[in-house]
């Protein structure tokens, strides 16, 4: 094994945890949200009960966004960024279900963004990867400045 499968391995692992710790916190937050909405007042104690949980997976969640931005391209730490917004911007107090869905839906949505960003990056197999990488980056940071 080389020492750029080693890097690919690496930043692979770096993507799997962060997928998972979306995963996770999208689907608990998601529960969360639903529970709330649907019992009311009478969720207040199991909710409470459950905040630790919720801290320790958002804890997660960023430390899994450090470690994208520990070995990853610039442009999968840009769709893991906006992943992490958008699961952010879910308001777990939300009463109307279907105001709360459309996040959703844009969390799911930025979860896909993620995942193909990962795949494009990782799916190299020559060495001239490296200059082929190196100007996408540099395109993707001038149209990011542009904007």
């Amino acid at each position: 094994m080389t020492a750029l499968d080693n890097d690919r391995e690496d930043r692979a692992g770096a993507y799997r945890r962060r997928l998972d710790a979306s995963t996770r916190s999208f689907a608990y937050s998601y529960q969360f949200a639903d529970l709330r909405r649907e019992a009311g007042r009478a969720s207040y104690k199991l909710l409470t009960a459950q905040m630790p949980a919720m801290w320790e997976i958002s804890s997660d969640l960023i430390s899994a966004l450090n470690g994208v931005r520990l070995c990853g391209s610039v442009q999968v730490i840009d769709a893991a960024e906006k992943l992490v917004t958008a699961a952010g911007n879910l308001d777990l107090n939300e009463r109307k279900a279907d105001r709360f869905q459309l996040k959703a839906e844009a969390v799911v949505a930025d979860q896909k963004a993620f995942l193909d960003t990962c795949r494009e990056e990782l799916s190299y197999n020559a060495r001239w990867y490296q200059l082929l990488r190196k100007r996408k980056e540099k395109r993707f940071l001038r149209q990011l400045a542009a904007d």
